[in-house]
Order: structure tokens, then sequence, then C-alpha cells
């Protein structure tokens, strides 16, 4: 835990968060201490405290790491926004069933259901990206510096990230579809915030946070990407700086209340929209789901805590996988994160009865969820000292 003196060092700030303008996970925490005004300050991983302490705290070198004014330190963006929530809610965001459904499908959504564009749009366009993301690298490891020393750092983690993109299936062969699905991705949603000014009405919610992490994260930011979205999706563009911005109300919505979505409703444009990412991620998360169950089959005896990773991987891969995205057949790694974000939903759905759960089931349906929400772990998930584990 922190030092009273650490914790007073930043003066009236609640939070302290460790991460970095370039990380997708960073966005997705920031946004939501932006758009709830939360008093707190940013570090980066250079800092002295998250060297010399928090590393150790968290058992990990990932960012983002949050720590807050009362010593308690939290690492993986769901654990930290849970504990956020908790700390600092909105009165005025209050879920119905459905609309708490299509929060927990949207975080999974924002976890790796877009990744394949993120990453594509980050590391395949080096003359527009490269010489920005190496400095945003380079100076959120060591600042100031010399700039060769900000391009040797800043190049190390380029080349680090951007071997990933195998891993996520992206190649030359899916590129044109990864392509065509983020063009109806941006038109989707630009159609959307026409019509409301957050994922599900007039206040920024978990959803808007999740997505924030791929959608601003990557792909408003990046200098390829940010063209793109400006020119095809403006209002996808400026919702990003209405969530940066904590605008209340929003000038294109000045009459909207500060609320969400009366009677539980979830906007039909924001299912339109829903259901088009999951005709191509759908199938990466029930294929997933069939290799953790294979590898529960192949440790029958592993006891409570096991890590899954035999390495104590705090992000397992759990082998090759052929999903079905968008029509083309895509070579990629079973990621088993997702699945612990998705059996929040699973347990969702399980807790309820009656009329709530027949209103969820039918909306899961219209929004292509059903055959998501039919799959069943072999085994709990669970976080152990910010590991993968079985319970």
């Amino acid at each position: 835990m922190a030092s009273a003196a650490a914790r007073r060092e930043a003066g009236p700030a609640e939070v302290f968060l460790y991460g970095a303008p370039a990380s997708l996970y960073t966005a997705k925490v920031r946004a939501f201490l932006r758009a709830r005004r939360t008093p707190y300050v940013e570090r980066f991983p250079s800092h002295p405290r998250y060297r010399s302490e928090l590393r150790e705290v968290v058992a990990s070198h990932r960012i983002p790491i949050v720590e807050f004014d009362d010593g308690l330190v939290l690492q993986d963006s769901a654990v930290i926004l849970d504990e956020l929530e908790r700390r600092y809610p909105d009165p005025a965001v209050r879920m119905g069933p459905r609309q708490k459904l299509a929060t927990l499908l949207l975080e999974v959504i924002g976890d790796r259901g877009l990744a394949k564009a993120a990453m594509h749009y980050r590391w395949n366009f080096p003359e527009a990206n490269e010489g920005f993301l190496v400095g945003e690298f380079g100076r959120s490891l060591r600042f100031p510096a010399p700039d060769a020393e900000v391009a040797r750092l800043g190049e190390r983690v380029a080349s680090k990230m951007s071997s990933y993109l195998p891993m996520l299936g992206v190649e030359a062969r899916t590129i044109p579809a990864i392509e065509r699905s983020y063009a109806r991705t941006l038109e989707l949603l630009n159609i959307h915030f026409c019509e409301h000014p957050y994922v599900l009405g007039g206040a920024p919610s978990r959803g808007d946070f999740a997505l924030m992490g791929p959608l601003y994260g990557h792909l408003a930011r990046d200098p390829y990407p940010l063209r793109l979205m400006q020119r095809m999706a403006p209002l996808v563009f400026r919702w990003t700086e209405r969530i940066n911005g904590a605008e209340r109300p929003s000038p294109e919505f000045p009459h909207r209340p500060h609320g969400l979505e009366p009677a539980d409703q979830v906007p039909p444009t924001l299912t339109a929209w829903v259901r088009h990412v999951l005709a191509g991620y759908a199938d990466e998360l029930i294929q997933s789901a069939a290799r953790f169950d294979a590898w529960s089959r192949a440790h029958p005896h592993a006891p409570a805590g096991s890590f899954v990773s035999p390495e104590g991987a705090d992000q397992p891969a759990l082998g090759p996988i052929i999903v079905d995205f968008h029509g083309v057949k895509v070579e990629q790694q079973a990621l088993a994160h997702t699945l612990w974000l998705l059996q929040r939903a699973l347990d969702f759905i399980e807790s309820l009865s009656g009329r709530e759960r027949a209103a969820c089931e039918a909306w899961a349906a219209d929004a292509g969820a059903a055959a998501v929400l039919d799959i069943r772990l072999t085994r709990r998930l669970t976080r152990m000292r910010n590991r993968l584990a079985v319970e």
C-alpha cells in the first residue's frame, strides 16, 4: 500500500492513473475519470513510484494501474472500473436489465471485438503512424530525454506490440474484410450518434468507457485512423471529444436530459451496431470458449486458484482457432481474458427470471448475441494476483 506522503504528493487528487496516451486500456479508464469529473493525476510508467513500488504491488508490468488516495492499488481496466463505479456513481446512470446486459456485452466487444481494426490501422500504415507512435511510446518510458533515446525506447515497444498482429489474425488475406467491417462499424455508429450523445442515451456509462479504449486509444488518436474517422464518421469523433471534455450538456443535444433512455430501452441504432460487430466476433468467442473447455478437460484435477497459463501469464493464449469473421476464415489465437469478461454477462442473465430474463433474451436475439449467451464454461474463471485462474 502507498505511504501517506506519496498519496499526498499530488495534492487534492483522489486517483492516480499510471498509463500512457497511446494505451488502449488506459483510454478506457481515463474516459471514466474525465466523464465523471473525478479528481485524478495521470502518470507515465517512467514515474519513479511506478517503477519502485507499484509494479511489485500488482505483480504486473501492464498498464493501466490505478492507485487510490487511501492506498488501494488495482490493475486491469475492468477491475479498476468496478471500483471507480463504486466510489464515484452517477445517480442518473440507473440501468434496467436490458441496458445492463448491453453494457456487459459492450465491455466484451471493447476488450477484443474491435482489436483487429485497432491493430491493423495502428501498425499497417507506418508511413502515417510510425513517427507518432515511436514518440508516444518512447516518451511514456523516459521524458525528458534525448530524441535518440526516445526513439530507441519507442521502437522497442513498437516492435513488440506490432508482433501481435498474427495472434489476432491480421494478415494480408484478412485485411480487406477487416477494413470493410470497420467502415460499416463507423457508418452504424455515426447513425447512432446522430440521435444520441452516448451509447445508452443522454449520459455516458460503462459501455461508452469500454468502447473508448479501441475507438479513442487507437482509432481516434493515431494519425491514419484519426483522419479516416473524421472523414467517414465525424459524429463518432465528436463522441470521443464529448467524453474527454465531460460535456454536460452537449451542444448538439442542449435539451437532452442527463440520463439513460427511459423504460430500460436500448436504442435500436445501438442494437444494429452490436449486431454487426457480433456477426464478425461471436464465432471467436464461441471457439475461444471451446479451447478453454479443452484446457479444462486436460487439467481435470487443477485445484482452485490454478493459473490458466503454466507460466502464470496474466492474459494467456489458449491455442490456435479458425473463426468466421464476416464470411472470411481467420486463423488466430484464442485469448482467455475476454472469456472472464464474458462470464460476467453469462452470470448476469442467469441471475434473471421471468419477464426480465425474457426481455433480455429477446434483446440479445435481436442483437445477434443469443449464441454468445448460450456459451457455458466448464470451469469458472477468476483473477488471482492479477493472473487468470480457475475457481
